[in-house]
C-alpha cells in the first residue's frame, strides 16, 4: 500500500474511533440523566397533582439549544433528538399518551406528533379535534395535538379542563420537517407559568380585533385568537358586548 493510502486509512481509523468515543459518551450521559430522573422521582414522587408537562421549561431549553448551536448540523435534527429525550424522560416520571386529530392532513399530523413526542410515548389517532379533547379531559396523562389547518368545525368551543399549552413548530424555519402549524392541548399543569402568547375564544361574526391579535382558526361564527400577554383581543368598548374567554396560550415561537 502506498504511503499516502496508508496515511489516509490511519486518519480514517482515528476519526472513526473519535466518533465511537463520542457515541459512547452520549450513551453514558443519557444513562446518567436517567439516574437523576430516578432520584427526582424518589424526591417528589410521581406527579399526581396535575400534568407533568412543562412547556415553559421546554421553550427555555429550546432557546438555549438554538443559542449555542454551531455548524452545519440542521437545528431541526437537534430539536427532534432533544424532544425525544424530553418526552421519554417525562414519561419515565409520569407516563402519558398523545391523541392526534386526523381531521386534516393525516401524514402531517403523524409527523408532528412523532417529531414532538418521539416514539417512546403511545400515540392514538382520533377522527376529530373534539375526540382529542375528550381524551385530554379524562385525566392528567394525555396530550392532544390538533393541526390548525384541519377542518373540525369550531372545536375550540369545547376547551375547558383541556387547554392550549404550546404551538408547533416552536423553532420556525423555511422548509423544515414537521412544519405544519399545530396546537398542543393538555390538562391543568402541575407547574403552570404565564404564557407569552395568550389564546382566547371569541363568539360573534365580524368582530374587529385589536392590533397585534392573530386569528388562529375560525368557524361557525366563532374564532380562536392569539395575542401577546396582557393585550386585549378586542377594544375595551367591545369587551362587555362579546363572549370572550381564555383557553390557554403558548411560548412565542422562535425563528431560527
Amino acid at each position: 500500500m502506498a504511503n499516502g493510502q496508508a496515511g489516509d486509512a490511519t486518519k480514517l481509523s482515528e476519526l472513526r474511533a473519535k466518533i465511537d468515543a463520542i457515541d459512547e459518551s452520549i450513551h453514558h450521559l443519557l444513562m446518567q440523566r436517567a439516574t437523576v430522573i430516578d432520584e427526582l422521582i424518589a424526591a417528589k414522587g410521581t406527579q399526581k397533582n396535575g400534568a407533568a408537562f412543562r412547556p415553559g421549561r421546554e421553550a427555555d431549553m429550546m432557546h438555549r439549544l438554538v443559542a449555542r448551536h454551531r455548524g452545519h448540523l440542521p437545528i431541526t435534527a437537534v430539536e427532534h433528538l432533544w424532544r425525544e429525550i424530553i418526552s421519554t424522560f417525562t414519561a419515565l416520571q409520569a407516563p402519558f399518551e398523545v391523541a392526534v386529530s386526523t381531521a386534516g392532513d393525516i401524514a402531517a399530523a403523524v409527523d408532528t406528533a412523532r417529531f414532538t413526542c418521539g416514539f417512546s410515548v403511545p400515540m392514538h389517532l382520533v377522527d376529530t379535534a373534539s375526540a382529542a379533547i375528550d381524551r385530554v379531559e379524562k385525566g392528567d396523562d394525555w396530550l392532544g395535538i390538533v393541526m390548525l389547518k384541519e377542518n373540525s368545525g369550531a372545536w375550540w368551543r369545547r376547551l375547558g379542563r383541556a387547554s392550549i399549552v404550546a404551538r408547533l413548530p416552536f423553532i420556525e424555519q423555511d422548509g423544515r420537517p414537521a412544519g405544519e402549524p399545530a396546537l398542543v392541548l393538555a390538562p391543568p399543569l402541575a407547574d403552570p407559568v404565564p404564557f407569552e402568547i395568550e389564546c382566547h375564544v371569541i363568539e360573534g361574526d365580524g368582530t374587529e380585533l385589536a392590533e397585534g391579535v392573530t386569528v388562529l382558526a375560525s368557524a361557525e361564527g366563532s374564532c380562536l385568537v392569539a395575542c401577546p400577554r396582557g393585550v386585549r383581543p378586542v377594544s375595551a368598548d367591545r369587551l362587555e358586548t362579546l363572549d370572550i374567554r381564555p383557553v390557554g396560550g403558548y411560548a412565542a415561537p422562535l425563528r431560527a
